[in-house]
């Protein structure tokens, strides 16, 4: 790169012909780049040295004093004010299209992606940077024929920008930032290309073992067949002692072990010893580079131990099975041939040929068996073993419950049940179980939560503030925000059913958001009075007719049916995971209103709400979603609809928005707070509205304060309070005597304790029913937690 002073002419002008040169320059380059490698390698070096240069004239010109009888505030007001906007989102563009690169050369290193689709995606990045260099070049174009003749409306810019402070540091401090940022995903790549060599590693190691098992088990079937013609073809009683000798041969290369099923463990720890955690940038949205932090190590031993490991013990254990079958076998023949030869007969020769063939045959049916669990294993490894896929939005390589030991011992052979003892000390690098580390203090997390529960809980002095975000009947039309998406989904179902279909609706959602406030908006749009909105210990009306309700949903149902019989109204049961007590069993209701679903769909536009987890409890048990032609899930709202829902219900406060040094907040501020806040709550509306009041403080001048403080909800609970708290979770409260009907004698024992604790950490509050409901305010983090040990799918 030549000396930038030299390049430079003293006057503005020059300056801008400079930079477009340079422009034009990395054009040049971009047009003569050919694949996607050297396309990165363009973008790290040339583009950052353009971008160095960029900043390097601009800094020279912010550091004009405008007092100088030379000063050009014109010249300044380019470099410095307009064209760094134009430039940082060439920078922004620039940033984003390395991060597809480098996705795709990691998926080309998984075999993910054909060649074609590769040159495909660099001859779009390359159209897509140089569109950008080319639309920028005419910026400055045009910022320097305004320059030598600006107009009325111009003059009216520079005139105003002059009193304004020069803008140009905050410039380039992000300017920097992206550098940086595009360095990172440069070193990202490197670390996620290693990773992908050490997943193969592990794949080729784990498919060898699966082809020695499969090879073995050939040979094994050529030792039978072998053997079977062997003893057909014996015409005489001398010839026995050959039929003898060839099974004692074959009984003492039997190897009933599993050296590898005892290696296995140890030689996979070795390779993924290199793993560790690491932040990777994986996208980008609204100009902000998301990043996933992941512990590679601890997911993928995850992930082994609870997905691909038990496919590996019922290979192992298949062999022993048949290898034990086998050697039983050919001592018996071998007890019946020597007792033939004794005997000096064969009489009994058919039916040991026999045994034989009943050996084969169960070879050939262990050898379906472990293809089938061999075609699984690979098509695990091909799906979820991929470093790919920390590049999707759901979690990487997630381990849901179903994977566990524990449920594979309730489906499977007996056998694992012991094996899993056994195995213990083998396999105990796999444990990765989310359990109190020994390096952590118990007392700080818990000092730690209960300081994050107390900066949530409601203050006093906010409540008349925090009501408008809180209050789920404080909604009114002016305060819905439309969700459009889930809307005009409902729309299309309930204009089929008023000609005449059969439909009933499905809405999941996690706890606030939003499940009866849709439902709501939507009775009063579509069903005006003609709704029934069925809750428990509540009071209904079926056309004039009161009905109290019970935690009985058959009674209720038979009732409204029985009772209408002039309209076809919209039937809501809201929370269906509340409807049940000692009287009632919560699947005996589940089970009545889908029969409901089933029989009365033409009468009644049904619709249920429940969460997503008891969504997939219930499917558990029962055809439960399949009963529905409709699933909306309501459990995430877009950025734009949770942004407006704040800004309707701040505007409403009629109180001035403040940073904590009293500055007003800028509405770009305001939009980066809330994506934030719905990245970190996953755009669940509620929770995010739930979340903006922790960080809100009114003042007496009517100002409100928004200071948002870090203060982290940490995980101190033991295996007995996850299980109450998953519990809780489902079915919305608990209380003394259900645990304790729930758990027998275990409750005094081991739980008893644990939800006392529960209760005097304020993670349980006490409801006007006296039951104990999860504190609002932590339900995400809960969420967070026992979808992470494993305990929540």
């Amino acid at each position: 790169m030549s000396d930038i002073k030299k390049d430079l002419e003293e006057n503005s002008l020059g300056v801008l012909e400079a930079l477009k040169l340079r422009l034009e320059d990395y054009l040049n380059l971009l047009d003569k780049s050919l694949e996607s490698e050297s396309l990165s390698r363009l973008i790290l070096v040339q583009f950052i040295d353009l971008c160095n240069f960029f900043i390097t004239i601009s800094d020279q010109e912010s550091q004009k004093k405008r007092g100088d009888k030379n000063f050009d505030f014109a010249g300044s007001y380019i470099l410095n004010y307009v064209l760094p906007e134009l430039f940082k989102d060439r920078m922004l563009i620039h940033r984003d299209v390395l991060l597809q690169l480098q996705i795709s050369k990691i998926k080309k290193q998984e075999s993910l992606v054909e060649v074609k689709s590769i040159l495909d995606h660099f001859n779009w990045s390359k159209a897509i940077l140089q569109q950008a260099i080319q639309s920028f070049i005419q910026n400055i174009e045009a910022e320097k024929n305004a320059f030598q003749k600006p107009d009325r409306k111009r003059k009216k810019l520079v005139s105003k920008a002059v009193h304004q402070q020069n803008p140009w540091n905050i410039y380039k401090k992000q300017f920097l930032t992206i550098q940086n940022q595009a360095r990172e995903i440069e070193k990202s790549t490197a670390v996620l290309s290693e990773i992908v060599l050490v997943f193969k590693d592990v794949k080729s190691h784990t498919q060898g073992i699966c082809t020695t098992l499969t090879d073995e088990l050939e040979i094994s079937k050529q030792t039978i067949a072998k053997l079977i013609d062997s003893v057909k073809n014996l015409n005489e009683h001398v010839k026995i002692s050959d039929a003898i000798s060839l099974i004692e041969t074959i009984l003492d290369k039997l190897d009933v072990t599993n050296p590898q099923q005892e290696t296995y463990a140890f030689e996979i720890e070795a390779k993924l010893a290199v793993l560790k955690e690491q932040s990777i940038p994986v996208a980008s949205e609204d100009g902000l580079l998301l990043i996933k932090k992941i512990d590679f190590n601890k997911a993928t031993k995850k992930w082994l131990n609870y997905v691909l490991l038990p496919d590996l013990i019922e290979l192992w254990q298949n062999r022993v099975n048949l290898l034990a079958f086998y050697k039983h076998s050919l001592l018996n023949l071998k007890s019946s041939l020597t007792l033939l030869k004794n005997n000096k007969t064969l009489e009994t020769l058919p039916s040991q040929i026999q045994s034989l063939q009943n050996l084969l045959h169960s070879a050939n049916t262990n050898e379906n068996l472990q293809q089938r669990i061999i075609n699984e294993v690979q098509e695990k490894f091909n799906i979820d073993f991929l470093v790919a896929n920390i590049y999707r939005s759901e979690d990487f390589l997630k381990v849901s419950l179903q994977s566990s030991f524990t449920q594979l011992t309730s489906t499977k052979n007996n056998y694992l049940i012991e094996l899993r003892r056994k195995l213990k000390t083998a396999f105990a690098f796999f444990s990765t179980k989310y359990e109190i580390s020994t390096s952590d203090n118990p007392l700080r997390k818990l000092e730690n939560s209960s300081r994050c529960i107390e900066y949530r809980t409601l203050k006093a002095t906010n409540i008349h503030y925090d009501t408008l975000f809180l209050n789920k009947n404080f909604i009114g039309n002016l305060f819905l925000v439309p969700r459009e998406t889930e809307r005009l989904k409902l729309m299309e179902t309930i204009n089929l059913w008023k000609k005449g279909h059969s439909k009933a609706v499905l809405v999941v959602g996690n706890n606030l958001s939003g499940k009866s406030t849709f439902i709501e908006s939507v009775a009063n749009d579509h069903f005006k009075k003609q709704s029934i909105i069925l809750e428990a210990n509540s009071t209904i009306k079926v056309e004039g007719r009161k009905f109290a309700t019970s935690k009985n949903l058959i009674e209720a149902l038979q009732y409204i049916k029985k009772n209408t019989y002039n309209s076809r109204p919209l039937l809501v049961i809201d929370n269906l995971e509340l409807w049940r007590d000692k009287n009632n069993n919560l699947l005996d209701n589940v089970r009545a209103a889908i029969q409901f679903v089933e029989s009365e769909s033409n009468n009644f536009f049904v619709v249920i709400t429940t969460s997503k987890a008891m969504q997939l409890h219930l499917d558990r048990r029962l055809p439960f979603s399949r009963s529905f032609s409709s699933i909306i899930d309501v459990n995430k709202a877009k950025t734009d609809e949770i942004y407006k829902a704040i800004l309707l219900r701040h505007d409403a406060s009629h109180r001035n928005l403040v940073t904590e040094n009293g500055l007003p907040l800028a509405n770009k501020q305001l939009e980066l707070i809330v994506q934030k806040l719905c990245r970190s709550y996953d755009n669940n509306i509620g929770e995010v509205l739930q979340a903006w009041t922790y960080a809100i403080t009114t003042a007496d001048d009517d100002k409100v304060v928004f200071e948002e403080k870090e203060y982290e909800f940490e995980d101190f609970f033991t295996p007995e309070e996850a299980i109450i708290l998953k519990y809780v979770l489902l079915y919305k409260h608990i209380n003394e005597v259900i645990l304790k009907n729930f758990l027998g004698k275990r409750y005094d024992s081991s739980y008893k304790s644990g939800l006392r604790r529960l209760t005097n950490t304020k993670v349980f509050l006490r409801n006007s029913e006296g039951n104990l409901i999860l504190n609002q305010v932590l339900y995400h983090n809960i969420h967070e937690i026992l979808k992470y040990r494993g305990v929540l799918n």
